[in-house]
């Protein structure tokens, strides 16, 4: 097998990792090819608020490399198995989200319904929510090799997290960790050879000949604002060989060095029961891919969702329901020399030019007022409120 088929089903199985990260019946590798019309559906559901979301995807081929569309205008909705309540979920931004004050609760047994707007449905198996285990303790280390990255052909640059877990000896226990991480930013929108006007980028006035032929018009925040990223591989743990006491720096996330600017990262550590954990565990390493270049194809997994219709119909992704505990901690990272991810946007401001002549801009004869700064809109990846831990 040669390097670049390694790639591309790295490259696959990794556009399948994103939809199903935060996402039963004993996990399953089926061997069918992709095509067009195959749901995916990626639902998680937490005790903390916010953290509950669900996304609903189908395939399209294109070529040899499958796509995925989010399916807009589904009915999405949580139903508490023991009181038998429906929480219906509203669409935002390319994912389903339950009510603001939405949380579950430790002991509650919930399933999740989807139906698609050509009328096909969609259900999941009950998932129960067992007790969440605290952090005592958490810290970080600085790795300038963090991880190898086949796209950049070398070593990304980042933190190590670290946590302690207090593993209670009277069950097994199933650990999953996710993160959100929190940096500060100034630039609240662009516009490519654009100005900003009632939230969308149009043409400026002027016509080109009055213009820079290639110019970002960059717009500060109007008020704080973070932007929010989260984790990017699968960080799992069964206590089968250390149940009980004290389990000392576990290796909970990867923060990647995009830019050298200090960050928050939320850690949350979530309960899984054992079926969930398998489906995990198996996904985990398709992702790593750690086979050799002679392992079998990467192939998608089925998890708890099914077609009550149809039961021949394959469903991908997975309903998950856990407790979750959480902790934070502030990383500095202004004294890192090493070359971030990211690269930093040149922009400019608005200018006289972009809606007068430069005759009229010269003997100010132009009456048009500038923009310079943007409202900080609220989203899964953006927040003007000021993260819990965060230092000034």
């Amino acid at each position: 097998m040669n390097k670049k088929k390694v790639r591309f089903l790295r490259k696959n199985i990794w556009i399948l990792f994103l939809f199903f990260l935060v996402a039963c019946i004993e996990p399953t590798e089926p061997t069918f090819n992709f095509k067009d019309g195959l749901v995916y559906i990626d639902a998680f559901m937490s005790t903390e608020q916010g953290a509950s979301l669900v996304y609903v995807f189908e395939s399209r081929s294109t070529g040899i490399r499958p796509k995925y569309k989010f399916i807009s205008g589904a009915n999405v909705s949580y139903k508490n198995v023991n009181t038998g309540t429906v929480v219906d979920l509203i669409e935002q931004h390319d994912v389903y989200i339950p009510p603001n004050n939405f949380v579950a609760s430790v002991g509650e047994t919930w399933l999740l319904m989807v139906t698609l707007p050509s009328g096909a449905y969609y259900e999941s198996l009950p998932e129960l929510i067992t007790e969440p285990v605290e952090i005592p303790n958490i810290n970080y280390e600085y790795n300038p090799e963090l991880i190898f990255s086949e796209n950049s052909d070398g070593f990304l640059s980042g933190h190590s997290v670290f946590v302690d877990i207090e593993d209670p000896a009277d069950r097994e226990n199933y650990y999953l960790w996710k993160f959100r991480s929190f940096e500060k930013i100034e630039l609240c929108d662009y516009c490519l050879n654009g100005i900003l006007r009632n939230g969308e980028c149009i043409d400026p006035p002027m016509s080109i000949a009055y213009k820079d032929p290639a110019v970002t018009v960059g717009y500060l925040c109007e008020s704080d604002c973070w932007q929010i990223r989260y984790n990017e591989n699968i960080k799992i743990f069964a206590d089968e060989f250390s149940n009980g006491g004290t389990i000392k720096d576990v290796s909970v996330a990867d923060i990647f060095l995009y830019n050298r600017k200090n960050i928050l990262v939320e850690i949350q550590q979530l309960s899984l029961t054992r079926k969930a954990y398998d489906y995990f565990k198996i996904l985990k390493d398709l992702v790593d891919n750690n086979g050799g270049l002679n392992a079998p194809p990467p192939a998608a997994l089925i998890g708890n969702i099914f077609n009550p219709n149809d039961d021949k119909e394959f469903v991908l992704g997975r309903f998950t329901a856990a407790a979750a505990s959480k902790k934070s901690i502030f990383i500095n990272r202004e004294s890192i020399t090493e070359t971030p991810i990211e690269t930093r946007r040149l922009y400019v401001f608005e200018y006289c030019e972009l809606f007068c002549t430069r005759g009229e801009c010269l003997f100010d004869l132009c009456l048009e007022p500038l923009v310079f700064t943007t409202e900080c809109i609220e989203s899964r990846f953006r927040t003007g409120i000021e993260p819990e831990g965060w230092i000034e």
